[in-house]
């Protein structure tokens, strides 16, 4: 696309250093409360709710009902995905984050079952409904988002979010296995279990995550 010189010139950012960048991106994500707290829950649960049921679950599952059977739990996974974004899509409450991250205490639920009820049955149920739980979450997290953090920086706080929720997955991955066979694998996922449910609860009680609201458009 060609632009006019001058609105070429007027519209073209200011350049900056990389490490300059990423000051001002960890400057604008710890300077809001709700989004480092929300991220720091996630990087517990990520790691629990990932270690329980992509590490531990096809064990239970080879124990119990076997890999094909796996196959549709995980299967309901993505289907419970699919429904939480058609409920986000008709269901519009003014403190959507607040209520995204208490729904998040049902990501315990699929992994309680695998550690007390591993039945086909009960797990499809469970993981369809986690993971309408985490869509509904996910879409109000992406919603408060943009609506409260200034356009000029969101992708520098966006960048710091995908990096804080997942760093603790790997360490999740690599220290489940070893807890369980050293204290069981039931042990192991009432733990994890365990774990979702503290976080959450941290999370969702903590004011500044509640009192966040979806804007009508977002910041300059």
């Amino acid at each position: 696309m060609r632009l006019p010189r001058g609105r070429a010139e007027a519209d073209r950012p200011e350049r900056t250093s990389v490490v300059a960048d990423l000051r001002e991106g960890w400057h604008e994500f710890v300077g809001r409360r709700w989004v480092w707290i929300v991220v720091l829950q996630f990087a517990v649960l990520n790691a629990a709710f990932v270690g329980a049921t992509a590490v531990l679950g096809p064990v239970v599952a080879d124990a119990s009902f076997g890999r094909a059977a796996w196959g549709l739990v995980v299967a309901a996974l993505s289907v419970g995905l699919a429904v939480g974004a058609v409920i986000a899509l008709r269901w519009h409450p003014r403190h959507a984050l607040g209520i995204g991250v208490a729904l998040m205490v049902v990501a315990a639920v699929p992994v309680l079952a695998l550690a007390l009820r591993p039945s086909v049955p009960a797990l499809i149920v469970s993981f369809a409904v986690a993971g309408a739980a985490i869509e509904v979450f996910s879409i109000a997290w992406d919603q408060s988002l943009q609506t409260n953090v200034p356009r000029d920086v969101l992708a520098r706080v966006y960048s710091y979010d995908a990096v804080g929720s997942v760093v603790a997955v790997p360490f999740g991955e690599a220290l489940v296995g070893p807890l369980a066979h050293a204290v069981g694998t039931t042990p192991t996922l009432l733990g994890c279990a365990v774990l979702i449910v503290v976080a959450t609860v941290v999370a969702a009680v903590t004011p500044s995550v509640r009192r966040v609201t979806v804007q009508e458009a977002p910041p300059a």
